[in-house]
C-alpha cells in the first residue's frame, strides 16, 4: 500500500467524491450546493438529462419515488 494514498484512524474522508464517515456515506456539500443552484428545467429533455446525471445520487434522496417528476 502507498502510505500517501492511505488514511487510517480518521473520523471521515473523501472517496470517489463521497464523504465516508463512521456512520455512513454522504454526498459532498459542494455537490448539494451545485444541485440547489441549478436553473429551472424548461422541458422534458432537460429533465431526462438531469435524471441521467443524478442517477448515482438517488440512494441519498429520501422519498425520491413518491411522486412523478413530470406528467
Amino acid at each position: 500500500m502507498n502510505p500517501l494514498k492511505c488514511a487510517f484512524g480518521v473520523a471521515s474522508g473523501n472517496f470517489l467524491s463521497f464523504v465516508v464517515r463512521r456512520h455512513g456515506i454522504e454526498i459532498e456539500q459542494a455537490k448539494i450546493d451545485a444541485i440547489i443552484a441549478l436553473a429551472e428545467l424548461r422541458n422534458i429533455n432537460e429533465l431526462k438529462s438531469l435524471q441521467g446525471k443524478l442517477a448515482h445520487l438517488w440512494r441519498f434522496i429520501s422519498r425520491v419515488n413518491t411522486s412523478p417528476l413530470a406528467s
